[in-house]
């Protein structure tokens, strides 16, 4: 589960590491490599691989602990399902309702 946590707080804020740390997150948790496959790709250790890994997603829980982007953007996402569930199936707000919903689900 938390490496399903840390890709979701990498897609939020992988881009704010150092150009390094973000390839080695996203091939990581994007690409789904193994730390012998980074460690060769990169040239460095699997042991270097793991500590930037490590450095890297405790810089991004830091940012998610600071700003909360994931869990507005959950709340936000929770909130609005309730609305649309109170909405007539017909309404025409309910339209315009899910399209937003889906546009919150796209972040």
């Amino acid at each position: 589960m938390k490496k399903l946590e840390i890709s979701v707080l990498n897609d939020y804020y992988g881009g704010l590491l150092n150009g390094h740390q973000t390839e080695i997150m996203r091939l990581y948790y994007d690409c789904d490599m193994s730390l012998a496959e980074i460690a060769a790709e990169t040239g460095i250790t699997r042991q270097g691989v793991r500590e930037v890994l490590l450095r890297g997603a405790k810089r991004i829980e830091e940012y998610e602990s600071k700003l909360g982007l994931v869990n507005k953007v959950k709340n936000l996402a929770e909130r609005l399902e309730a609305i649309i569930e109170g909405t007539p199936e017909g309404a025409p707000q309910r339209k315009e309702l899910e399209e937003l919903q889906k546009s919150i689900k796209e972040l």
